[in-house]
């Protein structure tokens, strides 16, 4: 009976997939996680939010930009839509019907695709999970692909861009370009929800500078809020100033919304590789 049971004892070794070595036999060496799986598992993550603030401040500056070059151009806004509201109101009332008869009709084709962005990225965002880092790249690849196509526009031709050869009067393909730019300007401002960063929309300024000299701890030494208010609207102004200098000299509105649409392309790859929540390990590891 014992020679029997050592004799099946003694066989399993030799059959195929049993180890020769019983002792470096594990479990858990027999499990080899695939690439694809570590790759979707990285995509799959949450990013952290650790230092999130400064990818809004380069969302304020290409607000700036495009805000100042499509107002050069065609004088509306795409993503400050308080100004457009005016120019709505403005035109409601006969009082730009003389140079600008359907400059209102820029303005509402702005405020339309504005509110039509916002339910897509938000109602894209929870489809997909908002603080995963798929869908943080998703989003500004959108954004990005979305300004960039405009610059291909005009840059072609397809879209008059030169300053010199845009009148006051509306030239309906005009309103191409301010559509789809307007359509992704609320992708930063659903960002800014996300990461709790409330305080720097990336499109209202007027708020904020009420928050900024309403904040009991304005004059503390340490106040994040405080700063972030600050440098947004510094990085507003400057980008505004580029967007605007940029043009002036190029006679063209290309060269912004080539920029603005690499920095977007550039922080849809910086999430990427943005470090993981605690706890998470980054990819590779």
């Amino acid at each position: 009976m014992e020679d029997s049971v050592q004799s099946s004892i003694d066989l399993k070794p030799s059959q195929p997939g049993y180890p020769t070595d019983l002792e470096s036999f594990s479990p858990a060496a027999t499990i080899v996680e695939r690439p694809e799986s570590r790759l979707r598992r990285h995509f799959a993550s949450k990013v952290n939010y650790h230092h999130t603030d400064y990818v809004l401040l380069l969302c304020w500056f290409t607000t700036g930009v495009l805000d100042s070059t499509i107002f050069n151009a065609y004088r509306t806004f795409v993503s400050m839509q308080t100004g457009n509201t005016m120019f709505l109101g403005l035109g409601a009332s006969n009082y730009t019907t003389t140079t600008r008869p359907y400059g209102w009709a820029k303005s509402l084709t702005s405020l339309i695709c504005f509110v039509m962005g916002t339910l897509f990225f938000f109602r894209l965002a929870q489809y997909l999970q908002p603080s995963r880092r798929s869908t943080l790249a998703l989003s500004f690849i959108i954004q990005a692909g979305i300004i960039l196509l405009c610059a291909v526009l005009v840059q072609t031709g397809a879209v008059e861009g030169r300053l010199e050869y845009i009148g006051e009067d509306i030239d309906w393909v005009h309103t191409v370009p301010i559509a789809l730019l307007s359509f992704q300007a609320p992708g930063q401002v659903w960002l800014s929800r996300e990461l709790n960063f409330a305080e720097v929309s990336t499109v209202v300024v007027s708020t904020m500078l009420y928050d900024f000299g309403s904040d009991p701890a304005l004059f503390d030494r340490r106040n994040d809020k405080r700063n972030r208010r600050f440098f947004g609207f510094c990085c507003l102004l400057v980008g505004a100033i580029v967007g605007g200098w940029v043009t002036k000299q190029s006679g063209h509105i290309t060269i912004p919304m080539w920029v603005a649409g690499c920095i977007k392309l550039g922080i849809a790859g910086a999430w990427v590789v943005w470090p993981a929540e605690r706890g998470v390990r980054w990819w590779g590891q």
